[in-house]
């Protein structure tokens, strides 16, 4: 299990050659909450930005993010549906967590996933400044995925906060 702040800002290596190719900038989801990707860097205002589908990448390693070939990087189109952490339009970071029966607990600050698999495992919420030095932030790990709503994320009953980070 993984923090997606340990992805995030990896050299995106070519394993033939060396050459580094891009640096990852975010993670991306689809509605069923699995990995699709990540997203890499995109230097200009004019460049669209670029992705590494997830069955491409050949290693999430502790350092770098190892690929078979440039080929394996995509443009990302504009209908493209995905969630990312940091970007995009319906971004992750910063929205509410809400169980079923309307009681908030916290705001998503990371995510953990199961770097091997693709599969998103938990999130790191923040209940504020304040409560995160004096309490620590919380890992929610769901029982099962939540409801990605427009403006709140929403879990079923059966997962809590489970620890401190």
């Amino acid at each position: 299990m993984r923090s997606s702040q340990e992805v995030i800002g990896l050299p995106v290596i070519h394993l033939q050659t060396g050459k580094r190719l891009g640096t990852v900038q975010d993670l991306l989801f689809d509605a069923d909450q699995q990995m699709i990707g990540v997203l890499l860097e995109h230097p200009g205002w004019i460049r669209r930005g670029r992705y590494i589908p997830f069955f491409k990448i050949r290693s999430l390693g502790a350092d770098a993010v190892i690929v078979n070939s440039e080929a394996d990087i995509h443009s990302v189109k504009e209908n493209q549906d995905w969630h990312g952490l940091l970007t995009g339009q319906r971004k992750l970071k910063g929205r509410p967590v809400m169980l079923a029966n309307g009681q908030e607990l916290g705001m998503v600050e990371d995510v953990y996933i199961l770097e091997n698999r693709g599969i998103l495992l938990g999130y790191e919420l923040s209940e504020g400044l304040i409560s995160d030095l004096t309490e620590g932030r919380k890992v929610f790990r769901p029982g099962s995925p939540l409801m990605w709503g427009e403006d709140v994320l929403i879990a079923s009953m059966d997962g809590q906060p489970t620890q401190d980070v």
